[in-house]
């Protein structure tokens, strides 16, 4: 969702790229292109910084591309007045495909700076709210709008191939629900609908053939999800309250784990690694990592209040948010922290700056929006996008450009794959 950034933080993969990722480099690396953290003497993480071409960003209605190593940033396209972007983009191929507020899937070239096509999800609806991010497969955009309907589009010309209603009874005019983000694995789509504004209407899966659009199966879920749902073979990883264990196949649920409301799953080496409200508190919330043989907890951090954020698990660390909470519930205080996958043991955690996303990772560096409190003394060049370390957690630059105004989750784009959040959900 968007996110409204402002002065408010004061209070506190795989598709290669056509062109290279070498120029104006400004981050410094060992020797094997890496950047490490010599107070610590060792590497936390591998990879190559420099494989980093650019961000996909933007802030309001014009997108951006920001170079990775030095942040400089470069306008693709305004959208007009008011037409915001609604979530985080899809890229393939010198080509951003994104959601705007106006119900549409939007294509612009990074190359010609300029918009390819604009398909309206069946109709025009100014200020829409549930639109999901585009999700490119195999030379055809999913994504979801207003009212719960869900197209797929021809990347190369955005017509429409076919459409499909979480509507019971396919109506295409009644805003009934909104639809989570999508999944597309192999030949289906998995549609997640959440509960009806006005109604009793239940919230489903919904499983439609990916040529199609043809439902194959729909099935009620226990809850309406509560993070996006994460899908490993012929297991779902379902956040609707509690964190529930699907079994594919017969969808029978396997084992959950019980809490008043959980986050975004990510799973590594038979570890479960979560973000949740304990089912005996109210706002403060745990991270957990949980073996999946065992079902058994190995450890837990605490994570503050406000929101569930969705770590990320790289090798052998996790990295995630605590938040201070502030009086405001939409205003974040969250502060970047890393811990040891293994024992929870804490690596670092940045009590200096305060961001408002949970993060991006790609070859050795996260991505995110913040206010890094000392990074120059001009207090308006210490707030917007920046590049934090991922093994000492300190800032690497920061652009406040996007200081003001909403933003999408930044997506990465390098010469070894397209990296966003732990709720990216791209094919």
């Amino acid at each position: 969702m968007k996110t409204r950034f402002l002065y408010i933080l004061l209070w506190s993969a795989a598709t290669i790229l056509p062109i290279g990722c070498n120029g104006g480099n400004r981050t410094q690396y060992n020797k094997k292109g890496e950047v490490s953290n010599p107070k610590m003497g060792r590497t936390l993480v591998s990879g190559k910084a420099d494989l980093n071409c650019f961000l996909i960003a933007a802030q309001d209605e014009t997108v951006y591309t920001v170079n990775a190593q030095t942040g400089k940033e470069t306008s693709i396209y305004n959208f007009p007045d008011l037409t915001d972007l609604q979530v985080m983009p899809d890229y393939k191929n010198g080509t951003i495909y994104v959601t705007s507020d106006n119900n549409a899937i939007n294509a612009l070239s990074i190359h010609h700076k300029s918009l390819l096509w604009e398909q309206y999800m069946l109709q025009y609806n100014f200020g829409t709210i549930g639109a999901t991010q585009p999700v490119c497969a195999n030379g055809v955009c999913y994504a979801s709008g207003g009212s719960g309907v869900v197209v797929a589009v021809e990347e190369t010309t955005g017509r429409l191939k076919w459409h499909y209603s979480t509507e019971p009874n396919g109506e295409l005019d009644d805003i009934l629900n909104d639809n989570s983000a999508l999944i597309v694995r192999n030949n289906k789509v998995y549609v997640f609908s959440d509960k009806g504004f006005i109604s009793d209407l239940p919230a489903y899966l919904h499983i439609l053939d990916k040529e199609t659009g043809r439902l194959l199966k729909k099935w009620e879920l226990p809850n309406q999800v509560s993070g996006t749902p994460l899908l490993v073979e012929n297991t779902l990883y379902l956040p609707a309250q509690n964190l529930y264990i699907v079994d594919m196949e017969t969808f029978e649920i396997t084992w959950q784990f019980k809490a008043k409301k959980v986050g975004t799953p990510a799973v590594s080496d038979n570890k479960l690694v979560v973000n949740a409200v304990p089912a005996d508190q109210e706002k403060r919330s745990v991270l957990y990592c949980i073996d999946l043989r065992t079902k058994k907890n190995i450890w837990q951090v605490a994570t503050g209040v406000n929101t569930l954020w969705s770590p990320l698990i790289v090798e052998n660390v996790v990295y995630s948010n605590y938040d201070n909470g502030s009086s405001n519930s939409d205003v974040f205080s969250a502060r970047p922290f890393a811990v040891n996958l293994k024992n929870g043991e804490r690596l670092w955690h940045n009590n200096n700056t305060s961001v408002a996303h949970s993060p991006v990772y790609a070859n050795g560096i996260l991505f995110t929006y913040g206010h890094d409190f000392f990074h120059s003394s001009d207090p308006n060049n210490n707030i917007g996008l920046m590049a934090i370390d991922a093994n000492t957690g300190k800032t690497l630059w920061l652009n406040p450009l996007f200081r003001y105004g909403s933003h999408i989750a930044p997506l990465v784009i390098a010469e070894n794959g397209v990296f966003g959040p732990s709720d990216y959900r791209g094919e």
